[in-house]
């Protein structure tokens, strides 16, 4: 275990020194397939791996603006480009943070590679989950999750209007996938608490709205939002206020 999280060093260093030390310790190489088909080789280069930090680091600026120290998030679907926020919520503002993807290599590395820095930084969980048993999280992290095109390829398509085009993915079974979507939000939609900061994105409050709407809460979204470091979506913070 390193020091990045000794009591001597100031907060904001010990999150600049614990992203350093990340970025040094994944086996970048490992995650290049998971991102890139085909020849995957150099995906995560210098370049590739700055931009990723400065967009997080500009998003976890902006949670910092409105989440209070010593709450509780929970992060769906969150791998590479959610690091910064991730690790900025647990040592800058100690909140605890709730982090639940797939299992799968990248998860596989990333929790080696937190593991090897500072066993106590948050790590994924890859079993079942379940939102109720989570509750109150007053900072709910979804984005570019139901736009993935392996796991929700008839949804990807449907949700950034590619039906159709050369762009389109194809395949999938818009039926299930649209279920299976509505089952993730409402599990997450179960943590949150009765006012929470909701942080997704433009296609998936396609999703998230009619659900809220639904039951009978309130989702007030921001006017402006911030470019996501790897996928490119533009990622909104929302104001969730369930109906329940």
């Amino acid at each position: 275990m390193t020091n990045s999280h000794s009591t001597e060093v100031d907060p904001i260093q010990r999150f600049g020194a614990v992203l350093a030390e990340l970025d040094a310790a994944i086996q970048w190489e490992i995650l290049e397939p998971v991102y890139c088909s085909g020849d995957a080789e150099g995906f995560f280069d210098e370049e590739r791996r700055n931009a990723i930090v400065d967009a997080g680091l500009k998003l976890a600026s902006e949670i910092g603006e409105q989440l209070r120290p010593g709450g509780k998030s929970l992060y769906v679907g969150a791998a590479v480009a959610e690091l910064a926020p991730m690790m900025f919520e647990a040592i800058v503002l100690e909140r605890k943070v709730a982090w639940i993807t797939l299992a799968g290599p990248e998860a596989d590395e990333l929790t080696r590679a937190i593991k090897s820095i500072d066993k106590r930084l948050p790590t994924p969980r890859t079993g079942e989950w379940r939102g109720a048993d989570l509750r109150p999280r007053d900072h709910v992290w979804m984005t570019s999750v139901l736009t993935d095109p392996e796991a929700f390829p008839a949804l990807h398509d449907r949700l950034y209007k590619r039906q159709g085009t050369k762009d389109a993915v194809r395949g999938g079974k818009p039926k299930r996938e649209r279920e299976q979507a509505v089952e993730l939000v409402r599990n997450a939609l179960a943590a949150a608490a009765k006012d929470t900061l909701l942080t997704t994105t433009d296609e998936e409050l396609e999703v998230w709205s009619p659900i809220v709407q639904e039951d009978g809460g309130n989702l007030k979204v921001a006017p402006t939002g911030r470019t996501s470091g790897l996928v490119g979506d533009v990622i909104r913070f929302c104001r969730l206020k369930p109906g329940r």
